[in-house]
């Protein structure tokens, strides 16, 4: 929390992130006030109507609900139709709106490629994509990322222009260092994608996880519940992939 403006879009129809803010979008969204409405093709809103304040200063979000997953079956028809603009444009152009009141942007997307995580990846200007030091979990990325630059370029071709990003980053997470074979499947990512690898990986640990289960952040739970070694090394992983995350944005800004 260091001063930047900052808003958070929910674009996963499981809406766990809107749940982990306190909000219960089976109750409070039943009606509609989440991203659905302002990329529906019929009755959009804009953007500002679906923003909803947080507990944390600066920091806003956009909440997402069962909803969003009419938004697959709605796009299919809606490129049948020919409806402009097409799903590529839709969310760029809703941000629009109100991208001069924040500082970063940042979309949680769902754990496939349709056309919600296509829309996010035309309106990104960075990527950030978690993967688990596993065997498995490596070659299902590798299996994602090439279909995802397959179907980028027919999206391309349907929006006229390229699809770029000042960065792509890949985050390991739920890392143990004691684990031998993650260490070597962590080396073997690191050898294979370079630079693209955040150096300070996300640890995996009880502090993190057991936050999350009471809907708070690690710097919120109370140290007393955990070995001291545990919430301090907790934090020294959220905050290195933190600090290294600012730095890659703002070399993105072109600050140094």
């Amino acid at each position: 929390m260091r001063g930047y403006r900052v808003l958070v879009l929910d674009l996963d129809p499981q809406a766990s992130l809107t749940t982990f803010f306190g909000f219960r979008p089976e109750l409070e969204f039943a009606d509609g006030g989440t991203i659905y409405d302002a990329l529906r093709y019929e009755d959009q809103v804009t953007l500002s109507n679906v923003i909803q304040k947080t507990y944390f200063h600066k920091l806003d979000m956009v909440p997402a609900g069962l909803m969003l997953s009419e938004y697959e079956t709605e796009t299919a028809n809606a490129l049948a139709r020919r409806v402009q603009p097409i799903f590529a444009e839709r969310l760029a152009l809703a941000l629009e709106e109100v991208e001069a009141n924040y500082d970063i942007v940042l979309i949680d997307c769902p754990p496939q490629l349709g056309f919600l995580t296509l829309t996010a990846l035309a309106a990104s200007t960075g990527l950030l994509v978690t993967v688990v030091p596993g065997m498995l979990d490596i070659a299902s990325m590798s299996q994602f990322l090439k279909l995802a630059s397959e179907t980028v370029k027919a999206v391309e071709e349907a929006i006229g222009r390229r699809v770029t990003w000042d960065f792509v980053k890949f985050l390991i997470t739920r890392y143990e260092p004691s684990d031998g074979p993650q260490t070597q499947m962590a080396g073997y990512l690191r050898s294979i994608l370079a630079g693209q690898v955040m150096t300070e990986p996300m640890l995996k640990s009880t502090a993190i996880s057991d936050a999350g289960m009471t809907q708070q952040t690690v710097y919120e739970v109370d140290p007393s519940q955990f070995i001291r070694k545990t919430i301090d090394r907790a934090l020294t992983s959220v905050n290195g992939v933190g600090d290294e995350l600012e730095q890659t944005i703002q070399m993105a800004w072109g600050r140094r």
